[in-house]
């Protein structure tokens, strides 16, 4: 008889895309994503990145249904290869791989 190789699983990670910035603040977390200039604040940390990757989805949804104006704008044009990720992902788990989260506080100057 011959032997069972038994796969061993492997957990694969890419790049990250976009960057999630979560910081604590008087008690509540703010979560940024500075490549979309988005920013979100909720009371828990898991909160914070719930909201953000569900405002990543929605304003991605929103500017490819008012692309030809935002690819005229100067703040907003560069976004657009984000988007078009964003966009292709099904589900939620797909946009949170294409998420790299840092943790920090604020800091003012």
């Amino acid at each position: 008889m011959g032997t069972v190789l038994e796969a061993k699983p492997e957990v694969v990670t890419s790049s990250a895309l976009l960057t999630v910035l979560i910081a604590r603040d008087h008690g509540k977390f703010m979560a940024k994503c500075p490549e979309l200039d988005l920013v979100t604040e909720m009371d828990t940390r898991e909160g914070a990145l719930k909201a953000i990757v569900e405002m990543i989805r929605e304003y991605a949804a929103d500017f490819l249904a008012r692309q030809e104006l935002f690819a005229k704008s100067p703040n907003r044009a560069h976004h657009k290869p984000y988007v078009d990720r964003v966009a292709a992902c099904k589900e939620e788990w797909e946009i949170m791989e294409l998420i790299g989260v840092r943790y920090g506080h604020l800091q003012l100057r």
